[in-house]
């Protein structure tokens, strides 16, 4: 009788502990975690439009190959693909967060149109075009990260 109670309580206290870390897991972030979820994601889309403007730097003046710009490209997309799907994997907590939020998306969304048309820029001239944008969304992007940071 004594080992069964024994083991009764020490299954019992097995389910809560496992039950208090589903709990942990899965509640909802605070603001001051979404605040850093939010800037980690607007580091992530910096690097990868600072990236395409450095990579379409160097293709405009002659100093990569193609298949070097294409896999370049590639992984500055990507890293703003898992910024992005970051991004959309958290809602705002409360309205502060949601003004955050509200800041940082119409950034990302220019960072990966401008991006996806600065690496299949087909002249010159888009080319050019499309490292001018991405410097400057990635001045604002820094100027974000800048303002939130502290």
């Amino acid at each position: 009788m004594k080992t069964r109670g024994r083991a009764a309580i020490a299954a019992v206290a097995v389910v809560l502990l496992w039950a208090g870390f589903a709990y942990d897991m899965s509640r909802p972030a605070d603001g001051k975690q979404y605040r850093r979820t939010m800037l980690q994601v607007a580091e992530a889309a910096y690097d990868a439009t600072q990236t395409g403007r450095l990579v379409g730097e160097q293709e405009l003046a002659g100093n990569v190959t193609a298949a070097y710009a294409i896999t370049a490209y590639d992984d500055a997309t990507k890293a703003l693909a898992g910024a992005q799907q970051k991004f959309a994997g958290e809602g705002p907590p409360d309205d502060r967060s949601a003004a955050l939020r509200d800041q940082l998306s119409p950034l990302l969304s220019d960072a990966v149109l401008t991006l996806g048309d600065t690496a299949q820029a087909r002249d010159d001239r888009a080319l050019r075009d499309g490292v001018r944008k991405l410097d400057v969304l990635a001045g604002k992007l820094d100027d974000f990260v800048t303002a939130y940071a502290s």
